[in-house]
């Protein structure tokens, strides 16, 4: 497996930073383990991301850096020494583990993935994906009915076999702060996890900014950056226009679930997002690095007050089909006025949510949707686009 060949130094330190992750301690991989002889190396630009970063020797190498937590307290970094293909592998590459680029061969969790590799044109390096669930691009989905891209599975149904078959270059596998063994589960398979952690970013262009990352596996770094200033500045556009606002409506997110409150769809950069939009979001502060679990009676008690109420059940398209899940909704101050947007209203052929696969590449979009939403007199044109309002049927 070349995968377990190449770099093997750096895979048995992965498996110590593994053992971090089921609760033992290790130490973490430092810059200067893989920098040049001379200490001579250019740290590249990352304004907003906090979880990665991009270091070029001069040698012709590039040491990329991922920082992922294991729940509230405790951050591994992971090293990737990126070598291209007609270079000799650096003696002084330190404990970074090697990967040789552009990359031929990957597989992807889900369609932030995709979305990514598509723009940086190297779609075709897609050999496969966890599936249907997590992923909703048309493309991808006529060609896993045609048996052209093999289904992976994804976390606990991540089926090794076919992963091993495939034996992709690099295994992009989305990190939250959840405990998860399938890490060292990948390793004992000799397969290489290429760790994406863009969902606990802080900011959504620190989201987006994970484009960067992709792009210094393909060596499509360039067009990584231009595509990302692009972007950039489209939201700090939209983004002044309502800086000058004073009036922060309330807003919640989520829905009832077993009992309790899931913010599942309300990541870090998102509730950032809402406060860009000029609103007060009533659970920013609360716990959410456990399954994104809050207490049902915090939740209930912030719904009755809250002017707004967005990212509902997922499958939910009008009020009626809210009050199905829990008549209690109708005391909503939300429910009551009307004032409730989900993000479902963009969707594939197949039906999936385009929020998660597209909405996360175009953020000044989503942006614009939620001033429209809570404030349409400051964007009069816009129509909403990833959102809707629910009304009853």
């Amino acid at each position: 497996m070349r995968a377990v060949m190449q770099g093997y130094g750096g895979w048995i330190v992965f498996l110590a930073l593994m053992a971090t992750l089921l609760g033992t301690s290790c130490s973490s991989v430092s810059d200067e383990q893989a920098v040049t002889a001379d200490g001579k190396a250019k740290m590249q630009t990352v304004k907003y991301a906090s979880r990665f970063s991009i270091m070029k020797r001069d040698d012709g190498c590039t040491l990329v850096k991922v920082l992922s937590p294991e729940g509230t307290d405790i951050g591994i970094d992971y090293a990737y020494l990126l070598v291209p293909h007609d270079r000799s592998v650096p003696e002084d590459r330190g404990t970074a583990a090697v990967v040789r680029i552009p990359l031929k061969r990957v597989t992807c969790e889900n369609g932030f993935h995709v979305s990514l590799i598509e723009m940086l044109d190297c779609f075709d390096a897609i050999a496969g994906v966890s599936g249907k669930r997590r992923i909703g691009q048309d493309r991808v989905h006529k060609m896993i009915d045609s048996g052209a891209l093999p289904v992976t599975g994804y976390m606990r149904g991540l089926n090794m076999e076919t992963l091993v078959k495939i034996d992709p270059d690099l295994a992009f596998v989305n990190v939250t702060s959840a405990s998860s063994d399938i890490f060292e589960k990948m390793m004992a398979y000799g397969l290489r996890p290429g760790f994406f952690c863009a969902s606990l970013e802080e900011h959504p262009l620190g989201a987006l900014e994970w484009i960067k990352f992709m792009g210094a596996f393909f060596e499509k770094d360039s067009l990584a950056a231009s595509i990302f200033e692009k972007q950039e500045q489209a939201y700090l556009d939209v983004q002044k226009t309502a800086e000058h606002l004073t009036r922060k409506p309330s807003v919640i997110t989520g829905y009832s679930r077993k009992g309790a409150w899931s913010i599942m769809g309300s990541s870090r950069w998102f509730v950032t997002m809402l406060e860009h939009a000029g609103s007060e979001y009533l659970f920013r502060g609360q716990e959410t690095d456990r399954g994104h679990i809050l207490s049902h009676e915090v939740a209930m008690d912030a719904g009755m007050k809250a002017d707004f109420w967005v990212n509902t059940h997922f499958r939910v398209t009008d009020l009626d089909g809210l009050l199905e899940i829990d008549e209690r909704y109708r005391l909503f101050s939300s429910v009551k006025k009307g004032m409730v947007y989900n993000n479902n209203n963009y969707r594939f052929e197949n039906g999936r949510n385009r929020f998660w696969d597209s909405g996360m590449v175009e953020p000044h979009v989503l942006l614009a949707d939620l001033i429209t939403i809570f404030h349409p007199e400051v964007l009069p044109d816009h129509t909403l686009k990833y959102y809707r309002r629910l009304e009853k049927r």
